[in-house]
């Protein structure tokens, strides 16, 4: 059940990580590139959002 205020930031980092990866795969398998190189791409953009979670703007009590 969605908050009804709205998507918070975590859950927005936690979408686009997730997206990420299943671009990556949705380009592999449509589009025929390799997947050593869609991987990696999706990983990074997934990686730079848990960065910006964890590191950049980190989670607060209240």
């Amino acid at each position: 059940m969605l908050p009804a205020d709205g998507l918070s930031r975590p859950d927005v980092i936690l979408a686009l990580i997730g997206a990420s990866l299943f671009a990556a795969v949705f380009a592999t398998t449509a589009f025929g590139v390799p997947f050593r190189v869609t991987a990696p791409a999706g990983s990074v953009v997934g990686g730079l959002a848990i960065a910006d979670g964890v590191f950049r703007n980190p989670p607060t009590d209240g």
